[in-house]
């Protein structure tokens, strides 16, 4: 339970005490306001002040500068722990604007985690290694909802996603394709080959689950275009989506960042689909407004739109 401060207490400002306590190190108020950065006599009103509220005198000037009463000295030792956490902030601040400190979370959506996200880390990791970073890898809409809700600073997600408050921060960077993949046994295709949907949807649609940037852009192109599958299996995630179908299960939409060593390999191929235009997405960073970004976030921001992201087709 918070510890209300009363109007009386706050006559006690914490400036003040600081100045008490680099009175007492020093018994010199020169030397005080040089170190305080104000005048001479601003360390004196400041200590007057600071009598005032306590009901007591604190200080009396000696031929060699300056002593502190008895309850001066009780004071300023008491003070001296409200100067140390005051030093303890200022050096965190300075430890964070360098790099060398700071707290970072990010949340990206799965093919962002895989493909994207580690470029990006490894160069901020480089530049700024104090910091502690912790990411997790969601779905699109569980980013969205994580930066929105102020869990997540920073979040990456593929474009189509679901609006944003106007106070949010959306940059676009780089971007890839979602490709028709399947086992080329399957349909007899040969790479980059072009078929009728009618082929196509003989194999079974592996799609990602519910609140996917791909599924959303899959299940609205195949709309736009007319077209439905004939049977669809749902799997949580990309690699579970790749690996059946590089089991044979069936066919589906992949980044195309995803697939470039199995289609290299010529474990699957690409196939395209006649009746269906190519689906392009944006990858896209979604944060609060740049100017409330801490530290940490708006180098992170900075350090990926400079680092960018491949563009695949």
């Amino acid at each position: 339970m918070a510890v209300m401060i009363t109007p009386e207490q706050r006559r006690i400002d914490p400036n003040y005490l600081i100045t008490l306590a680099l009175v007492a190190e020093t018994h010199n108020l020169s030397d005080a306001a040089k170190e305080l950065g104000i005048s001479q006599p601003g360390v004196s009103q400041q200590l007057k002040h600071l009598s005032d509220a306590v009901g007591q005198r604190l200080h009396v000037r000696s031929g060699h500068g300056v002593e502190l009463s008895i309850a001066g000295q009780d004071l300023a030792r008491r003070a001296r722990e409200v100067y140390r956490a005051y030093r303890g902030v200022l050096d965190y601040v300075d430890s964070v604007a360098k790099g060398n400190d700071g707290l970072l979370l990010i949340a990206a959506s799965n093919t962002v985690s895989a493909y994207i996200l580690p470029r990006w880390l490894v160069r901020y990791r480089t530049k700024f290694p104090g910091v502690d970073l912790r990411t997790r890898s969601l779905n699109s809409s569980e980013v969205t909802e994580l930066v929105v809700a102020g869990e997540f600073e920073v979040g990456v997600i593929e474009s189509p996603s679901e609006e944003l408050p106007e106070n949010m921060l959306e940059i676009m960077v780089g971007g890839d394709h979602l490709v028709y993949v399947v086992r080329p046994e399957l349909l007899g295709a040969l790479p980059n080959q072009m078929l009728g949907w009618g082929e196509v949807s003989r194999i079974p649609l592996i799609l990602r689950e519910a609140g996917s940037g791909v599924r959303r852009a899959t299940e609205e192109a195949l709309a736009a275009s007319g077209l439905a599958p004939r049977l669809a299996i749902e799997l949580a995630g990309g690699e579970a989506v790749k690996e059946a179908i590089l089991q044979g299960v069936g066919g589906g939409f992949l980044s195309s960042l995803a697939v470039v060593r199995e289609v290299a390999a010529h474990e699957l191929v690409r196939v395209e689909i006649r009746e269906l235009a190519p689906i392009a997405r944006r990858f896209r960073i979604i944060s609060r407004a740049r100017e409330t970004l801490s530290t940490p976030a708006a180098r992170f921001v900075e350090t990926a739109e400079m680092v960018g992201a491949p563009e695949i087709e």
